[in-house]
């Protein structure tokens, strides 16, 4: 032996210390890692929800502002005649059915009764009115809308009024229901 420290390796001690460090640095980034993927997740589904908010309000108050009647059925359906420019109307209907909000336009008059084949606007919906009701008429040319959209663990609320704003000089034949 000439003295000099036996360097030929690591001793237990410090292979465990080694561990011990390296176990803490990867745990920390795999916490963060797990934390940004929830922030994620959760970013995605309110503005997925929040997407689908806004789709569904343009489409029922720009088309009930538009409208010189609507009528509202058993709470969850809902048909509107929409003035769509210069003397031409149309038949514009919502109809609630199994989470999913539904929408459907016609020149003749719309039923509710049968939704299977109308175009989805949102799924996740669930009514916030008394009774799980989506509309209600307040008045003859008042509506209120209550509604939950739900997507993934986020859901956000929409309830809003709107009124009924054109007004039909009684030469136009659209009957919608």
């Amino acid at each position: 032996m000439n003295g000099r420290p036996d360097d030929d390796g690591i001793t237990l001690v410090e292979l465990i210390v080694y561990l011990f460090v390296s176990a803490v640095v990867l745990g920390s980034l795999a916490l963060m890692f797990v934390n940004g993927l929830r922030a994620q997740t959760q970013t995605t589904d309110r503005d997925s929800a929040t997407g689908d908010g806004s789709v569904v309000s343009n489409s029922l108050l720009t088309s009930v502002r538009n409208a010189s009647e609507f009528r509202v059925i058993d709470g969850r359906g809902l048909i509107a005649k929409v003035a769509t420019g210069g003397t031409d109307w149309e038949c514009r209907a919502w109809a609630l059915t199994d989470g999913v909000l539904r929408y459907r336009t016609s020149q003749t008059a719309l039923s509710v009764a049968d939704t299977a084949e109308w175009g989805v606007i949102a799924r996740g919906i669930t009514g916030t009115l008394p009774g799980g009701r989506v509309f209600a008429a307040a008045g003859d040319r008042a509506l209120t809308i209550g509604l939950e959209i739900a997507s993934g663990d986020t859901s956000i609320l929409f309830n809003n009024g709107v009124t009924a704003q054109a007004v039909s000089d009684g030469t136009d034949t659209t009957s919608c229901w």
